[in-house]
């Protein structure tokens, strides 16, 4: 009764601008009170007031704080559902007053209560309000908000966190996510995004993710608020992948959230975030989810590498007893090969090394797999109901879209026997119908996106089974069980994160499968029935039964095609309906209005008539308005959908191309690595025959000092001096440097220039006996050795330490040269040549 009557509420605001405390108190508690009973109501009438918001702002700069504090409480009961008050607030500096309150009382780690009804005042005048976030931004508020995150002003801030500094911390990263959330304006997200980067937002999350101590529940917070900073922002995403954590040896922040993400030690709601995280760090990012499938593929150079994202995945999506990280790696994995046949088909190579009976053996990702699926029904192996989900999920999201995936799947005879069997069960169970329907969609892709390259499982053939086995009535209940299911309707209108807000045990479908299912399974029952088979079968007759790649596209192109024709067919009509409401609701207003009018100068029996009749137009305007409403949801749901269409035409149509350009990189790296290949070889065989050259003209230099003859042809290039032999014609002895032991050949390298030296030592040991009646004897002599230089080129080691010194007698072509060099030589009875 009291609000009903303006006058009170004017006077009572009256009243506010009286400075006396109690008057002035008293109006606060006053209005403070109507609020929270009557906020609706009050809410309307606070703005027919004059300047009825702009004297609450006023209290915010009252020097007494019991005063200003009951101001907050009061915009905050006001700002919760008026949008017209909110822009008020922000627009009469609003922002700039409720920060330096906030400043005031010490910030984000040191502020009380009063800090967290600011921030909620905060939430409440950007929450959907496209016109405050707008001016927030323009006006540079995101850079003051920066420096509520310098933990290291506090001494305690890195062990201390109370519940009202968790708190207070948790309501600042809800202002930031509110400004860059996926259903905002994306104009507002991208420029939020650069000024998050801009003044180091970014960069002081991610330290408050390396931060010791935080609390789980702020810290899973802080994980999916650096995602939606980062989520299709390439500069942002390539900061946050620099990123590194203070480990032995240091390691990028994603691999080790990722680790963190398959520990079964950590709370399910930090390894949620984890994952939602990661998902937005591929958003939009063919370069990352490129390099994750890099790390899965094969290496030509061996060794023990560090541990890398695709290592991390396959270790959690294979875990036994752990199906949360079944799940959670499946869902990563899928969201990594989305919509990208290129990196479908790279992951068609990955290779596992599978230990079976005591033997490794390399089994493909896509059929280990299958093989999990069919292990774990024969309860060979505990994997649980999510787990098997989650696989499916992910070999559905493979075989969409990719006929070379398909065919390696039904390369496998035993992966269609399991399917069927899935499929055609007749328990009643829940999770049992669950299995039989992403189960049957598993079979439909396989039959709608089949190249017809495996002759035991063509699309025909396929739909035979299904007709034989499971039957089109009953394999059509199967796929409308999921689409019709709560989990599935609840996931599919949540784009955000919808597993992170259930419970371990409720963990189902993920949001892109059910985009996925939604978008194939009308192609699939289509299929079925017999629709579209007559360009099917075109298509079959034009490449003798078999389909190509363009040609599947070209179809499934067109399908799509005929579909957005149909979207914008119903969108057209939707907006002539929507202006044919809006009109009709303008109408009944004015008749309304006019009504009211006329009931004021009626009688009373006609004055009950006209109320009667506005009664009932405005229930029929309420309708309509309801109506409109509706329409103009389902006019934004058909223009998402054709959104999704057209980038799958645009997929569809640059599959190939990428394809090809793949192809030709591939044949001109292994043409490149053939031509240095062959180059190598062609310098090594040079490097080898010069150096067998050079040994060849030392070993004839070493012939001509022993005195054997060599060919004037064979010895133009060499120059070198005879020793001198004395010889006495009348005692006929000679005296010649005959070697008694050559003792070793020594291989060595002058490093300081281009060429190799051979230095061949030969020590002639001096064996005197001193026989007077000895008829022959030999003088003591000794020669001298001195280094060959031979040039090679460059520096390389002629012999090396693990291979034995030349034996130059081995060189010659005829074992009867050796035996002739050796009886030529005199030498004293009883010595040998010692060869090393």
């Amino acid at each position: 009764m009291f609000i009903k009557d303006l006058a009170n509420l004017t006077l009572m605001f009256d009243l506010l601008d009286e400075f006396e405390f109690q008057i002035r108190w008293s109006s606060v508690k006053l209005i403070n009170q109507l609020i929270l009973n009557q906020s609706e109501q009050l809410q309307d009438k606070v703005l027919q007031i004059p300047r009825g918001v702009s004297r609450i702002i006023d209290l915010l700069s009252d020097s007494r704080e019991i005063i200003r504090n009951d101001a907050i409480l009061i915009l905050n009961n006001l700002t919760k559902t008026n949008a017209n008050i909110q822009k008020i607030i922000a627009f009469e500096s609003g922002f700039d007053r409720i920060m330096e309150i906030i400043e005031g009382e010490g910030s984000v780690l040191d502020g009380g209560v009063i800090v967290e009804d600011c921030f909620n005042l905060l939430l409440n005048l950007l929450q959907k309000n496209y016109s405050n976030q707008s001016f927030f931004k323009e006006a540079n508020y995101i850079k003051k908000i920066c420096k509520y995150f310098e933990l290291s002003g506090s001494d305690d801030s890195a062990t201390n966190w109370t519940q009202q500094k968790t708190t207070n911390l948790s309501l600042l990263l809800r202002l930031i996510q509110c400004l860059v959330a996926p259903n905002n304006q994306q104009q507002i997200i991208i420029d939020c995004q650069k000024a998050y980067n801009h003044f180091g937002l970014l960069h002081r999350l991610c330290v408050l993710l390396t931060w010791p101590g935080v609390p789980s529940d702020l810290l899973s917070q802080a994980i999916c608020t650096v995602g939606e900073v980062i989520r299709g922002n390439e500069a942002n995403q390539l900061l946050f992948s620099t990123v590194m954590m203070q480990s032995n040896p240091p390691r990028p922040i994603i691999t080790i959230l990722l680790l963190s993400m398959i520990n079964e030690k950590q709370p399910f709601h930090l390894r949620s975030s984890i994952l939602y995280c990661f998902e937005c760090f591929l958003y939009k990012n063919e370069e990352k989810k490129a390099q994750v499938i890099e790390t899965l593929l094969p290496k030509e150079t061996g060794g023990i590498s560090d541990i890398n994202t695709g290592q991390i995945l396959c270790t959690g999506l294979f875990a036994p007893n752990d199906f949360v990280s079944n799940w959670l790696c499946a869902v990563a994995l899928a969201h990594t090969i989305s919509n990208s046949n290129t990196l479908k088909e790279q992951l068609l190579r990955v290779q596992l090394a599978i230990n079976t009976q005591d033997k490794i053996q390399a089994v493909s990702l896509l059929q280990q797999c299958m093989n999990i699926l069919s292990e774990s029904s024969n309860n060979t192996i505990n994997y649980q109901f999510q787990s098997k989900i989650s696989i499916l999920m992910l070999i559905s999201t493979w075989l969409s879209g990719c006929p070379a995936a398909v065919n390696v799947f039904l390369s496998n005879e035993q992966n269609i026997p399991y399917l069927i069997s899935q499929a055609s069960a007749t328990d009643t169970e829940e999770k049992s119908l669950i299995m039989q329907g992403v189960s049957s969609f598993c079979l439909g892709l396989s039959m709608l996106y089949n190249s017809e390259q495996i002759d035991a499982f063509t699309a025909e053939k396929l739909k035979d089974i299904i007709m034989k086995r499971i039957g089109i009535e009953q394999f059509e209940q199967k796929l409308e069980y999921i689409s019709q299911h709560e989990a599935y309707t609840k996931t599919l209108k949540q784009p955000k994160f919808a597993f992170i807000s259930v419970k371990p045990n409720d963990l189902l479908f993920d949001y892109e499968f059910t985009r996925l299912y939604k978008s194939n399974e009308t192609l699939v029952i289509n299929l079925l029935k017999n629709k579209k088979k007559e360009e099917r079968r075109d298509s079959n007759c034009s490449t003798d039964s078999r389909v190509s790649l363009d040609q599947q596209n070209a179809l499934i192109i067109n399908q799509y095609k005929q579909l957005i024709r149909e979207q914008d067919a119903k969108i057209k009509e939707q907006q002539q309906l929507n202006q044919t409401l809006t009109k009709t609701c303008s109408q009944l207003q004015v008749n309304m209005q006019e009504l009211m009018a006329k009931s004021g100068r009626s009688s009373p029996p006609e004055k009950l008539q006209y109320e009667t009749r506005i009664n009932q137009l405005e229930v029929k305007c309420n309708l309509l308005e309801e109506k409109c409403a509706e329409q103009e949801d389902e006019l934004c749901k058909l223009q998402r959908e054709k959104g999704i269409f057209e980038e799958t035409i645009n997929n569809l149509k640059t599959m190939d191309k990428n394809t090809e350009v793949l192809e030709l990189r591939f044949e001109n790296s292994q043409l490149k690595s053939e031509l240095s290949q062959i180059n190598q070889d062609q310098e090594n065989l040079l490097t080898l025959l010069q150096e067998m050259e050079d040994k060849l003209k030392n070993y004839k230099k070493l012939l001509k000092q022993h005195g054997e003859g060599v060919s004037d042809d064979e010895d133009e290039s060499d120059e070198i001096e005879p020793n001198k032999i004395n010889q006495s014609d009348d005692s006929c002895e000679k005296n010649q440097d005959i070697p008694n032991n050559i003792h070793s050949i020594i291989d060595s390298k002058d490093t300081s220039s281009n060429e190799s030296n051979l230095l061949l030592n030969n020590n002639y040991m001096n064996e005197s006996s001193e026989a007077d009646n000895s008829a022959s004897s030999f003088d003591q002599f000794k020669i001298e050795s001195q280094p060959l230089a031979i040039p090679t080129g460059e520096n390389v080691d002629l012999v090396t330490s693990d291979v034995k010194p030349f034996n130059f007698l081995q060189y010659f072509n005829k074992p009867i040269q050796s035996e002739q060099f050796i009886h030529n030589q005199k030498k004293p009875s009883g010595d040998e040549l010692d060869l090393m």
